[in-house]
């Protein structure tokens, strides 16, 4: 484990370059962007390109000891201490000016996450949490939800871009759909994870998506009382492509399901 006083300094660190990418996604937010292909139906903008280049340049500067994993760039998972960066959390929300987006980054220490920040620039809103220390939006301490009654919760699903995937978004939504209240999803992990972790979100599901996406929110979970499991029921871990996040009692239900 790394000292009070580097986990602060690297926190306020964190905050600062989240800060100043935030600023720029808000600077160029508006106008229908370009989408490039990627793979299957999985598609990028520009502004990830250049979003994920000042993260990369900027960290390497003020943190040159600490390793760097970035979807569209740098990916080294072989040091204890890695800054996990997602430069655009719902790119395809916001290159058409859907507000529901947000930039986030993570700190590993030998793949456990020690410091998260998730910002939703448009809607003015960051989530923070460092391991032991509870979990923030805007300053103020946030908790899951205390709902313990699956069929009155509100379930986000969410997803990866592979065709594999929207066979299993159709087919959980069907298993699922008498076993709750109502459905949303709203097209970005890292934001449904920290909603999840704030209380606005009952229960969130996803598989498919890369651990850049849930990493951030399952430490803002974790801090904020919640549980995040793979589908199995064991805790998650950045090789699962699955999760369910909730507090323990909705979290051990959605796992029942799953098992049948």
């Amino acid at each position: 484990m790394i000292e009070e006083k580097k986990l602060k300094k690297y926190s306020e660190i964190a905050l600062i370059v989240v800060r100043e990418a935030s600023k720029f996604l808000i600077a160029n937010f508006g106008p229908t962007k370009n989408a490039t292909h990627k793979t299957e139906h999985h598609f990028g903008i520009e502004d990830d390109i250049k979003l994920n280049d000042f993260y990369e340049k900027k960290l390497k500067r003020l943190t040159p000891e600490i390793s760097l994993y970035t979807e569209e760039g740098e990916k080294n998972l072989d040091s204890d201490l890695v800054w996990v960066v997602d430069p655009i959390d719902g790119t395809s929300n916001y290159r058409v000016g859907n507000p529901f987006y947000g930039t986030q980054i993570c700190l590993l220490y030998r793949n456990d996450p020690l410091i998260s920040i998730i910002s939703a620039p448009s809607l003015k809103q960051t989530f923070r949490a460092i391991k032991g220390k509870g979990s923030f939006l805007n300053n103020n301490k946030i908790k899951v939800t205390p709902l313990v009654n699956l069929k009155e919760s509100l379930v986000s699903i969410g997803k990866g871009t592979k065709y594999s995937d929207n066979l299993w978004y159709g087919g959980i939504l069907k298993n699922m759909l008498e076993q709750v209240r109502t459905f949303r999803h709203f097209g970005s992990a890292g934001l449904e994870l920290a909603y999840t972790a704030s209380g606005k979100i009952d229960i969130y599901i996803n598989k498919g998506a890369h651990f850049y996406d849930y990493t951030p929110g399952v430490l803002i979970v974790r801090e904020a009382g919640g549980v995040v499991t793979d589908f199995n029921g064991n805790e998650w871990n950045i090789n699962e492509d699955s999760l369910i996040a909730s507090n323990r009692t909705l979290n051990e239900e959605s796992v029942k399901i799953f098992k049948r």
